[in-house]
């Protein structure tokens, strides 16, 4: 044993505070251990826990003997520029480390270092495993998103270049909407806007304009501090984007009453098909969005195709249903961000 390693041990043991190399010195989050070993817990091991812990740059490092009021938490202190969190932790009479959200053996590097990340990156809400909604949120900052991006669409997007549509939309988010430069130009190049979104909300909206230049957006937490931000990219395997529209929890029928209200009599003769759903999308008060990217890898344009049909006592919900079989479309009840029902048209199969 080295005479550096023995002094390490010494120190562990006696309950010193030993500094490590610090990340906090390149900024962010200062980050500090104090390790409580339960009555058991194998002394040999103290060794191998600094010397795992000093590897993963944590600010400092303090084993000592458990007392009567020790709890595995992460006390936080420091402003919010630069915090520091303190991690009371616990070593196991079975050489485990418990932390707050997690627990690990020494031979588990690569996970405790993924809580590490977590802990310096996204504060110690989401180091304790407390991501119950989606996008790596906490349920309080997933609401405030989803509040944030439930505020209406003011203006009409019909006919305007979509990067000007999602800057406008930008402007009136509480958190910062980042696009690098080679993901601006893929916006800037798609065509213009046909359907009116005005109404919508902005996190639909939003997810809707991207889509047909290949775009997707989804919020995270900022790298340096705690706010949110929504982030424009490519499609990531594995990874489920903000969505234009959201599954309903009722059936379409509750959803849009008027669905089952019948006409007397339908004649429908070569009429564009988007013309077609728009004008009973009005009737139902309810918006008409098409999966453009699905559309067109299957050859079709919803206001160039043409629609016929003709039939008696037909309700809103089965002319809809015929018209796009006709087609060979589907629709989809979706609502928005704030529950309002929107009709989303698209192939039997849906482009990713």
């Amino acid at each position: 044993m080295s005479m550096s390693t023995t002094k390490a041990a010494m120190a562990a043991a006696l309950g010193l505070l030993l500094l490590v190399p610090p990340a906090w010195a390149a900024g962010g989050p200062r980050v500090e251990f104090e390790l409580v070993m339960q009555s058991n817990f194998p002394l040999t091991s103290q060794q191998q826990w600094y010397k795992l812990l000093t590897e993963l740059k944590v600010d400092a490092l303090q084993i000592r003997k458990s007392g009567a009021d020790d709890k595995v938490e992460v006390r936080v202190s420091g402003g919010e520029a630069r915090p520091v969190y303190r991690v009371i932790g616990v070593l196991t009479d079975n050489d485990q480390l418990v932390v707050p959200g997690g627990k690990f053996s020494s031979r588990e590097r690569a996970a405790l270092a993924e809580w590490l990340k977590q802990l310096r990156e996204n504060g110690p809400e989401q180091a304790k495993g407390q991501n119950t909604s989606p996008f790596g949120l906490t349920a309080k900052q997933f609401a405030a998103v989803h509040e944030n991006l439930s505020h209406a669409v003011d203006f009409s997007t019909k006919d305007m270049a979509p990067f000007e549509a999602v800057a406008m939309i930008a402007r009136d988010l509480d958190g910062s909407l980042t696009i690098d430069a080679a993901t601006l130009a893929a916006l800037k190049k798609a065509e213009v806007v046909r359907e009116d979104l005005a109404g919508l909300t902005s996190g639909t909206a939003l997810a809707y304009l991207l889509r047909p230049a290949g775009l997707v957006f989804e919020p995270r937490i900022a790298k340096r501090g705690k706010k949110i931000e929504y982030v424009v990219h490519k499609p990531i395997a594995g990874q489920t984007p903000w969505p234009v529209g959201w599954p309903p929890e009722v059936k379409a029928s509750e959803l849009v009453p008027d669905l089952m209200e019948k006409l007397n009599e339908i004649e429908i003769e070569q009429n564009p098909l988007a013309d077609t759903l728009a004008t009973i999308g009005e009737r139902l008060e309810t918006p008409i969005l098409y999966d453009h990217v699905a559309l067109a890898r299957q050859g079709l344009d919803p206001y160039e195709t043409k629609v016929s049909l003709d039939g008696k006592g037909w309700w809103y919900g089965k002319i809809i249903d015929k018209i796009l079989f006709k087609t060979k479309l589907k629709g989809e009840w979706r609502v928005d961000d704030a529950g309002k029902p929107l009709l989303w048209v698209t192939t039997f199969k849906q482009a990713k």
